[in-house]
């Protein structure tokens, strides 16, 4: 994998390049960044790897929101509303296990989203599309209690 790292950042900066988004040298910063990164991370800890600790924060979720629209980055909503986020194929998702203590997360390798989405379309649903996170204790955690 970590021999595959050049090649990926090389392509997702060209599926940038061939967008109409802008490729500064933040998001190229960014995209690095998220590459390096063995979890879902917050934009706090994804400003700090990719070395922009003087940049604004909005500067950084602006460029993970234009990634997000690209589809080659996924959102990975938190209970408290805010979002950790992670590099993923363009048009894949995941769903995630999250502990809630330490944001500790595994993506799950199981999606119910298709048959939730065809019921959805059943009831008159159109444009359907799933959120699903599950939230709890990792061992670790629970061990502490």
């Amino acid at each position: 994998m970590q021999s595959q790292k050049p090649q990926l950042l090389t392509s997702l900066i060209e599926r940038v390049r061939s967008s109409p988004m802008r490729l500064t040298k933040k998001r190229e910063r960014i995209l690095g960044a998220l590459l390096t990164m063995e979890r879902p991370a917050s934009a706090v800890e994804i400003r700090a790897r990719a070395g922009l600790p003087d940049s604004d924060l909005v500067t950084v979720y602006r460029s993970l929101e234009a990634f997000a629209s690209l589809g080659i980055l996924q959102r990975v909503p938190l209970e408290s509303g805010t979002h950790l986020f992670e590099l993923t194929a363009p048009d894949d998702h995941f769903h995630h296990l999250i502990c809630r203590r330490c944001l500790h997360t595994e993506r799950l390798d199981v999606c119910l989203g298709s048959e939730l989405e065809s019921r959805a379309r059943e009831r008159g649903f159109t444009r359907v599309s799933h959120v699903i996170e599950v939230y709890g204790l990792c061992s670790e955690c629970s061990s502490q209690n």
